[in-house]
């Protein structure tokens, strides 16, 4: 197994056990969201991402080996970016750690720029139309289904 499906694998076991410590934790707690619920979000969204990335990763291997020919005992494949994973995990760690400062809306945006960045959107005007997408699916998120009690901005906004 080579390095292009080892770093989705072990991204998915990690979203697992992410998943699993966010079974320790209540989902509910007197009819309001619990700390559990939005960890099982986030890891059960973590395992999708990383699974799509496999199935993409075993793609382009099919494809690539349809279009190269073997060399003559040479191994000629470059070897796949860990941008991907790397963004992947970085997006989540911001997004823990900026959640608390920032706020909901703010840290989804952050966490879309740095998840764009590794999937190799660097343009610019990529990277804020990821960002502003991701501040409209948290205010949505926000606004509909969040207790009313969501800190969604900054403290003192």
């Amino acid at each position: 197994m080579t390095a292009d499906l080892v770093a989705p694998l072990f991204t998915a076991l990690l979203g697992m056990a992410m998943f699993a410590m966010g079974l320790t934790q209540p989902a509910w707690l007197d009819g309001r969201i619990g700390p559990g619920l939005f960890a099982r979000w986030l890891s059960a969204a973590v395992v999708a991402m990383s699974l799509i990335w496999l199935v993409v990763a075993l793609m382009q291997r099919r494809s690539s080996a349809a279009k190269t020919p073997a060399a003559h005992g040479s191994d000629a494949r470059k070897l796949p970016s860990l941008a991907p994973g790397l963004g992947l995990l970085a997006g989540v760690v911001l997004f823990a750690l900026a959640l608390p400062v920032t706020g909901l809306v703010v840290a989804c945006a952050l966490t879309a720029v740095v998840v764009s960045w590794g999937a190799g959107d660097r343009a610019l005007p990529a990277l804020l139309a990821m960002g502003l997408a991701g501040a409209g699916a948290a205010l949505a998120l926000g606004l509909t289904l969040l207790p009313p009690g969501t800190r969604l901005w900054p403290p003192g906004l």
